[in-house]
């Protein structure tokens, strides 16, 4: 599956202001070399100095440029699946290091690595293999600190001018005058101001965020007042005189912008600073304190929000807005938590928010309610591996992580995170010995993703060790998983036989304990077996799951229903049938960020279109072998192919060797909404999706309420998290609409659409 050629670069949504000679410099050394990381303190601007750079180069890169943002990301060992998953790898790659250098090996892109500091080590060992592998790939990183590439050329990105010249402002002073504009619209550099102005840039030594603070207080202040609070001993004083001038007044700006806020808009500030990847109101409220009986945790984040120390993303269709900081000014809060006596008590309730999301998919993972926990479980990846890592360091609760792993086995499985979800609960395991239930639990759910990525030696030891714990101590509410666990290991082990009687034996008692999530499993694996081992019920079985599933309102798992339901219709020969209830699938699989499961049922289309469209049908197998190619599944893709061999076999006696390879590579040079597109029906694979009836310009419906959210201002990322999609799914839909309107910028699309809409 081919990833989209433009990359991932967000366009700009204020001017960029200084710097030319520079980004001169700098593009001339990524002329010449391969990896260029720009270091420099926090807040100097390195990451929109990159940006622009590499907005700049774009053309030079027939492949794109590819952002991915690492500030969020705390695990080193998930650096390789966080690059996939950016470049369209989708992250889920049981080899994500070899499966990303085999990505790009071939491919000329700019990779640009933003906030490399706090991963110095693991950034360090991937970009070397990196760029051994791929010989034409370059890099850009930005660091606090030289991340010791071989090869590597460092390039300091200096503070904004911020000495005048010729009477003309300087480059800090236009940053403050355009920042001051948008905060006060009415506010310009005059006669009166300029001298002022200019002795505040100078005091904050041209560092562009700490100008850009002080700016946002031009809604408040006048710029004398603004200087005479910047003037301040107290203020300006860091407190380590070991520090650096400039980090000084950097740490001074933030200190300066603290010390505006309430004491209830202090703590909830630094208790804000546990989350990862931001939080919504309704998480804040849960994880922050107040000590002021008369102050609430959300008249604080009012505050912040008004103050600009936190950014309001807005939600959409009911969802709820997000809230997030720029990193320098949320490390300033955790330094400032860490040295607190309740920084504990804060990380704990961190972590209980979210094992009680965790625990929703006990409940939420077999219902109505599947899409929204899917959804809410992804967006808050970043916050629930922060809990994660801190439950494992809890020695007060040392099993909660091994719990909170456990409960989150249905999303590992199906979201395309099976090996981060194995990783997770081996780590838990280790945290403790006791015989307790959390462990049974843990040991078998992780026995069920071992088997399922094929580590079957390791999975059978796991549920060896459940299977002794639970018979000695008598748990028998451990039966149906443990059965689902052993049809896993059946099937593994090649006994198909045995595996569809452990699968029913986990349905019988599954109904008995009433886990639907369990029988929904349990049910979805016997169809499939009935299915391999052409069993008599496998139409009653499949159709059973169907109804199931039905009954509890679920999505997700009955769109594996009518997978399976369809393949069996398409054994017996009602390929219309069939073709229908994969296409019904793939619709209600779109719902959910796991392209996987569409190879299953696009694949399942490739046998259903053999006989009558085989050209098609080639296709089809070529993109869902490209969409296979980076999956964990890997027990699912071996039971899927043992039929799909021999489709391939007949395709290519129909239309020979050169034209059956010639399909399928057509089919796999395709990107992921192509590929779903040619399943749905389209020739070309380039057509809508059914339902988005084109509108102004051929824009589908989707394509026109992101261009209102353009027109809006909304960047990709921030229309991403509003619309719950992910931002390469956002970009690419800005991309789309820039290629039907013939525009170049984003402030044509804003200038169209208020005159179309």
């Amino acid at each position: 599956m081919s990833a989209l050629a433009t990359g991932t670069l967000p366009a700009e949504l204020t001017s960029f202001v200084g710097r030319r000679e520079d980004l001169r410099r700098a593009k001339n050394l990524l002329a010449s070399v391969r990896l260029l990381t720009l270091t420099g303190m926090g807040g100097v601007g390195k990451t929109r100095f990159a940006r622009r750079l590499a907005s700049e180069v774009r053309g030079t890169f027939p492949d794109g440029v590819w952002l991915v943002e690492l500030a969020d990301l705390r695990q080193g060992s998930l650096l390789a699946q966080t690059i996939g998953g950016a470049l369209g790898i989708r992250d889920e790659s049981s080899d994500p290091i070899g499966t990303l250098a085999d990505h790009l090996q071939e491919r000329r892109l700019l990779l640009l690595l933003d906030n490399c500091e706090h991963l110095t080590e693991s950034c360090a060992m991937l970009i070397g293999n990196l760029l051994q592998s791929a010989p034409t790939l370059k890099i850009v990183a930005t660091s606090r600190h030289v991340l010791g590439v071989e090869g590597e050329q460092v390039f300091s990105v200096a503070a904004l001018t911020h000495e005048s010249a010729d009477e003309g402002p300087s480059e800090a002073m236009e940053l403050f005058e355009q920042r001051a504009a948008a905060a006060s619209p009415t506010f310009r550099i005059t006669k009166d101001n300029q001298a002022v102005v200019a002795e505040i840039c100078r005091a904050l030594e041209g560092v562009p965020l700490a100008v850009e603070l002080a700016a946002a207080n031009a809604r408040t202040f006048e710029p004398s007042e603004i200087l005479e609070r910047l003037q301040d001993d107290e203020v300006l004083t860091a407190g380590e005189w070991t520090r650096p001038l400039r980090h000084r007044t950097m740490h001074a700006a933030v200190e300066w912008s603290y010390r505006l806020c309430t004491p209830q808009e202090q703590q909830t500030w630094q208790q804000l600073s546990v989350f990862a990847g931001g939080f919504t109101a309704a998480s804040a409220e849960s994880v922050c304190s107040t000590t002021d009986p008369d102050s609430t945790v959300i008249g604080a984040l009012m505050g912040l929000v008004d103050k600009s120390i936190i950014i309001r993303i807005s939600g959409t269709h009911g969802a709820p807005a997000r809230y997030r900081m720029l990193e320098p000014v949320r490390q300033y809060a955790a330094d400032r938590l860490t040295e607190s006596s309740n920084a504990h008590q804060v990380r704990r309730r961190h972590r209980d928010y979210f094992l009680e999301l965790a625990r929703r998919g006990v409940t939420d993972y077999c219902s109505r309610r599947d899409v929204e926990w899917f959804a809410t479980t992804r967006q808050e990846q970043a916050n629930i591996r922060e809990a994660l890592e801190f439950s494992l360091t809890d020695l007060h609760n040392p099993e909660v992580a091994a719990e909170m792993a456990t409960a989150l086995r249905s999303f590992w499985q199906q979201s395309g995170s099976i090996l981060e979800g194995y990783r997770w609960l081996r780590r838990a395991l280790t945290t403790t010995n006791k015989p307790t239930q959390r462990r049974a639990a843990a040991l078998v759910a992780a026995a069920i993703l071992g088997f399922l990525l094929e580590d079957s030696e390791e999975a059978h030891q796991l549920l060896r060790e459940h299977l002794d714990l639970t018979a000695t101590r008598g748990w028998d509410a451990f039966g149906a998983v443990a059965r689902f666990a052993s049809a896993f290991g059946a099937f593994a082990d090649g006994d198909l036989g045995k595996a569809f009687e452990e699968a029913e034996k986990s349905v019988e008692l599954g109904l008995g304990y009433e886990s639907p999530g369990v029988v929904a499993d349990a049910m979805s694996v016997s169809a499939l077996y009935a299915f391999l081992i052409e069993h008599r019920q496998a139409e009653e079985l499949a159709t059973r799951f169907a109804e199931y599933t039905e009954s509890h309102g679920s999505h997700l798992l009955k769109a594996v229903a009518l997978y399976l339901l369809g393949a069996v219709r398409w054994r017996k020969g009602d390929t219309a049938s069939a073709t229908a209830l994969m296409q019904d699938a793939i619709r209600l699989y779109r719902l959910f960020e796991h392209p996987a499961v569409v190879a299953v049922c696009i694949e399942g289309l490739a046998w259903c279109a053999a006989d009558s469209e085989p050209v098609r049908a080639a296709a089809l197998l070529g993109a869902a072998n490209a969409i296979w190619k980076y999956s964990q599944m890997r027990l699912t893709q071996r039971a899927v192919h043992g039929v799909g061999g021999a489709i391939e076999v007949r395709l290519r006696q129909q239309l020979g060797d050169l034209g059956f390879e010639q399909a399928v590579a057509r089919g796999g040079a395709l990107d992921f909404e192509q590929a779903v597109a040619l399943a749905l029906g389209s020739t070309t694979g380039s057509n809508p999706k059914p339902g988005d009836a084109a509108g102004p310009a051929g824009l589908t419906r989707r394509e026109r309420q992101i261009a209102a959210l353009v027109a809006e201002g909304l960047t990709n990322k921030e229309i991403a998290a509003k619309l719950v999609i992910s931002p390469r799914t956002a970009e690419a839909h800005v991309e789309h609409i820039f290629a039907k309107l013939g525009f170049r910028s984003r402030a044509q699309i804003v200038r169209w659409f208020s005159t179309h809409e």
